[in-house]
Parts: structure tokens; sequence; C-alpha cells
């Protein structure tokens, strides 16, 4: 909570201090893409487990100018994991379908200082469950910014409150775990090198009371914090491609039994194609929005496996 109150308070002194405001775009941004990454998972139960798996996503964005100087979009996010079950390790309750959608508005304060606000909804499901069948979904959302340094850097936060709202239906509607009046931080900056690559660094952080076992009184408490570098480089072709490239550590802790952990290691490769822009910087430049922050899906994504 300090954390969410600590961005309000400086985004809206960033928004009094710049004066006058200027749009940035003149018509719809944004992209899709895809990709395939490589995940190694290990959980601390004693003895140590440690498996592997390989999801796969899709994703994409668009934005649009709204009011003069506001810009208004959506952004949706869905992957699929491929495991293999004859693992030594494996447990049929690790995550398999992800589905995130939120929707964003920011204010151009400046050409290099927007603010604004976000909702997410996120959807989860186990292995071998169908979504339709074994549902966590929860919804998120807060403040959040972007703060251009001339070409060359983007520094940008997020954070806010979420709350998982629907649960699988074996579950007591006392004791429903899950990210409950959970809170969230992220923050970051992108480098722009040239005008054809960008590389982003950030953290983010979320934490819940009530993770897992609320009823009775009182619940165990969910820890998650994750790093991230990222990169997006454009390919020499004839259209706007480029090649997205990460590697991302989360951490997942409760303080179920003598405290549970998982550490999850996830490295991937995607295409991107821009639209409304042919570059990285000219797309953040001209009108792209954060996309939601993940702990609070990916924490419910791993529930069941951290029970």
């Amino acid at each position: 909570m300090k954390q969410f109150q600590s961005l309000a308070m400086c985004v809206l002194a960033a928004s009094v201090s710049q004066g006058a405001s200027a749009q940035v775009f003149d018509g719809p941004i944004g992209f899709v893409g895809a990709g395939l990454s490589f995940g190694d998972v290990v959980e601390n139960r004693s003895p140590d487990s440690q498996v592997n798996y390989m999801p796969t996503w899709i994703e994409g964005q668009i934005a649009f100018p709204i009011f003069g100087d506001g810009i208004l979009g959506i952004d949706g996010y869905y992957s699929y994991s491929d495991w293999d079950a004859t693992q030594t390790n494996f447990d049929t309750d690790v995550p398999v379908q992800e589905l995130r959608v939120a929707l964003h508005y920011s204010h151009a304060v400046t050409s290099d200082f927007r603010l604004g606000g976000f909702a997410a909804y996120s959807r989860n499901a186990i292995f071998d469950d169908d979504l339709q069948k074994e549902p966590y979904e929860t919804l998120y959302g807060g403040l959040e910014a972007q703060y251009f340094v001339g070409d060359t850097f983007m520094f940008f936060g997020q954070a806010g409150l979420g709350e998982t709202f629907q649960n699988p239906p074996d579950q007591s509607s006392a004791d429903q775990e899950g990210f409950n009046d959970g809170r969230f931080f992220r923050a970051g900056v992108t480098w722009f090198p040239v005008d054809s690559t960008a590389f982003t660094l950030e953290y983010e952080s979320a934490s819940t009371d009530n993770f897992l076992n609320p009823g009775g009184g009182g619940g165990d408490t969910g820890e998650f914090w994750s790093v991230g570098l990222s990169g997006e480089t454009m390919l020499p072709t004839d259209m706007p491609l480029a090649l997205t490239y990460f590697a991302q550590r989360d951490r997942f802790e409760t303080s179920a039994g003598s405290g549970i952990a998982l550490t999850d290691l996830t490295v991937g490769v995607g295409l991107r194609v821009l639209f409304g822009a042919d570059t990285p910087r000219d797309s953040w430049r001209s009108g792209r929005f954060l996309s939601a922050p993940r702990l609070p899906a990916r924490s419910v994504d791993w529930l069941e496996t951290l029970d």
C-alpha cells in the first residue's frame, strides 16, 4: 500500500510540474506477436524438486488517441504450457493456461510524460483441466506512468491492488484462495541504444496476506517478486517485424507449513509485428503503453503447486 501511495504522489507531483500537455500520435498504434520459451522450476519442498516446461504465447495491444491528449488502449496475452508428465517430480497442479486482458487510459501531460490507470483481468487453469472447468479469475488495477529522457531512456512504474473473485468449484466459499486483498508494484527502465532496438530491465513485487487457506480466522501469506531483462530488435525486412527475447526469474513464497518457495527461471524468443510505427523507439514515443503487471496472475498460476 505504501508503494502504491508513493507512486501516486510522485506522478501527481510530476503532472503538476510539467506544464502544458502534448499529444504525441494521430492514429492506432500497437503490435501483435507470438513466441516460445523454456522454463525451469525449482520447489524447495524436501527433497527439492525440479521440472521443466515449454510455454508458447500470443500477445497484442492497440491504442488510440482520445480527448485530445488521452491514450485509450487494450492489451492481451495468452499462454499455453507444454509439460512432460513423465518427469520425475511432475505435479498435476502445475499451470497450463493463462489469459490476461487489460484496459488502459493514459494522459499525455507532455510529450515526455504520461500518467494514467489500468484495469486487468486474468484467468488461469492447471494441468489437464479446461479453462471452463477449473478457473481462477482475478481482477487488478492501479496507476501507471511513463517518463522519457530524450530519445535514450524511458522510465516506467505501475502500482495497485487486486482480488481473486472466482475459484474452482471444489473450493469452499469460506476458504477461497488466491490473490486476495493483493497489492503489487512494478518499475523499470527501457534503453534505446539505437532507433531499431530497445532493452528493458524491470522489477516487480506483489504480496497478499491470505494467499492460501484463508478460512478459520487467518491464512497463509504470499510474497512474490520478479526481475527480468528483455529486448526488441527490428529485423532487416520490408515489413516492421521485430525479434523479441527475454530472461525472467520469478520467486513465489508462502508461509504455509515451514515456508514453501518456488523459483521459475524462463527464457524465450518471439516475433512481433508493429503497426503505427516502424521501430521500437518510435512505437514507445508515439503512444505504446505498458502491459499489465504479471505477478497478480502468475502467483495464481502457481497457487495449487504451492498448496
